[in-house]
């Protein structure tokens, strides 16, 4: 078979191959994957458990020419959720084609013995564009399910989504605890006495979640930690004073005092402005009854019941589907998801505000 840039993007089985492959080298972590897991509803709209929902999103759009839609915003009642619509389109323009058309004619010139190795090189090349259009939804969904467990809120607006206005808002009732100025310097007793208060509502927490700035100013850097907890470490005051306490050690300390393990939360995401954001918010700890919180509820998109004509579409998880085409300023890739997060025992949930108190 000769290869040709047609075939390389519009051949179901030879870009289903370049797909495959970006996900058998795939570096990058699904955050939001430790949380939730994929449930299919039949409906946009479903019965969940989110309190408080808004709103549909659209997935930012990189190509400032494209015409991605974007969806009407409605508010639905207390008790629905709608999921929410994402969708990218990126832009590869000639000069980018022009040189996988060189490759293209590397690979069609070679032995039979030289084509695998030619065929990796075209890959290789295209493998990030796929990469993007892969991943880009997924990189959404961990800045919301992010914000969902370290504040109980999420929102996509137009600072952090290029295609403007605000296409998401959501909040879940979780039990929200603001400490003041007054329980800074006995901190540690504080969230143990707390953590006592909610258990005969709330059961017991299998883990706290923070940034590493956080439990470095609140937990190992508190006054009530290094005069009251450090003589358990032993052996580890040199890193206790040195301000190289890890996580570890502070979880021997609390394990025989009855608080919940610590679990620091350092992922970051790219954004389409360049710079990268952080999925869990800082000054805050969040007591989780378990790890998995709920699913990610996904439908399936209008687009591949009525596709396009001249588009190929690939199907992926979670009802995502990705197509190409050419128009005479490039070829585009686009992917098109419908997707939002359901905690289905958001109030089992605990967040702990610490901006007052460290203010």
């Amino acid at each position: 078979m000769k290869l040709t840039l047609d075939v390389l993007f519009n051949d179901p089985n030879v870009f289903k191959a370049v797909i495959d492959r970006s996900m058998a080298t795939q570096q990058d972590e699904i955050f939001w994957k430790r949380y939730l897991e994929f449930e299919e509803t039949k409906s946009r709209v479903f019965k969940a458990y989110l309190g408080t929902v808004t709103g549909v999103t659209a997935g930012s759009i990189i190509d400032r020419n494209s015409n991605k839609p974007i969806r009407e915003r409605k508010g639905l009642g207390s008790g629905y959720g709608e999921v929410a619509y994402l969708g990218d389109r990126y832009q590869m323009d000639n000069d980018r084609l022009d040189m996988i058309k060189s490759l293209i004619d590397k690979f069609n010139s070679s032995r039979t013995s030289e084509q695998a190795s030619a065929m990796n090189a075209i890959i290789d090349y295209i493998i990030d564009d796929v990469r993007q259009i892969r991943l880009a939804p997924h990189k959404r969904m961990d800045i919301v399910v992010g914000d969902l467990r370290s504040d109980g809120r999420a929102s996509v607006s137009l600072a952090d989504n290029p295609q403007g206005i605000t296409l998401l808002d959501m909040e879940l009732p979780v039990k929200r605890i603001t400490p003041t100025a007054g329980d800074k310097p006995n901190f540690i007793t504080y969230l143990k006495q707390q953590i006592e208060a909610l258990r005969p509502t709330m059961g017991r927490f299998s883990v706290m979640e923070m940034t590493r700035s956080t439990f470095t100013k609140n937990i190992v850097g508190s006054g009530e930690f290094q005069n009251t907890y450090k003589m358990i470490l032993s052996g580890s005051q040199v890193a206790l004073a040195g301000g190289l306490i890890t996580d570890t050690m502070a979880n021997q300390v609390f394990a025989g005092i009855g608080l919940p393990p610590i679990r620091i939360i350092d992922d970051m995401v790219a954004m389409p402005d360049g710079t990268s954001k952080p999925i869990f918010k800082d000054d805050r700890i969040t007591l989780l009854p378990q790890d998995k919180l709920g699913k990610m509820m996904w439908h399936e998109p209008y687009e591949i019941s009525d596709p396009v004509p001249n588009k190929t579409y690939t199907r992926l998880e979670g009802g995502m589907w990705t197509s190409n085409w050419r128009t005479e300023e490039g070829r585009f890739m686009e992917y098109g998801a419908e997707w939002i997060p359901n905690f289905t025992a958001p109030n089992k949930i605990a967040i702990f505000d610490l901006s007052t108190m460290n203010a």
